[in-house]
Order: C-alpha cells, then sequence, then structure tokens
C-alpha cells in the first residue's frame, strides 16, 4: 500500500497516532482515523471483505 496523497485526512491520522504515543488517544482513534484517510486515498476496501468480527 502506498499513500501517494497524504491529504487531510492523512495528516489528521498521523496527529491521532502521535497523540496515542503520548496517551492521548485510543488504538480505536487511531484506526477510525487511518480508515478515514484510506478511504481518501481509495485504499479502503469495502466492509464485506473485512476480516474484522470473523476471529
Amino acid at each position: 500500500m502506498k499513500w501517494t496523497k497524504r491529504g487531510p485526512k492523512w495528516k489528521e491520522a498521523v496527529e491521532v497516532c502521535m497523540s496515542l504515543i503520548e496517551g492521548e488517544r485510543t488504538p480505536d482513534d487511531v484506526r477510525k482515523a487511518f480508515e478515514a484517510a484510506a478511504e481518501e486515498e481509495g485504499l479502503l476496501r469495502s466492509s464485506s471483505n473485512s476480516f474484522r468480527g470473523r476471529c
């Protein structure tokens, strides 16, 4: 996967990730932010292809 645009949602996701390291955000916050960034980039698969919830 390659992030070519690094748009506003990507920048926000990086900031959320850094906030997680500082103990200010949760892993779920980071996941949601990167999902939004991937959608913005056109990299997010549809939920029907996701493995989430299948374990």
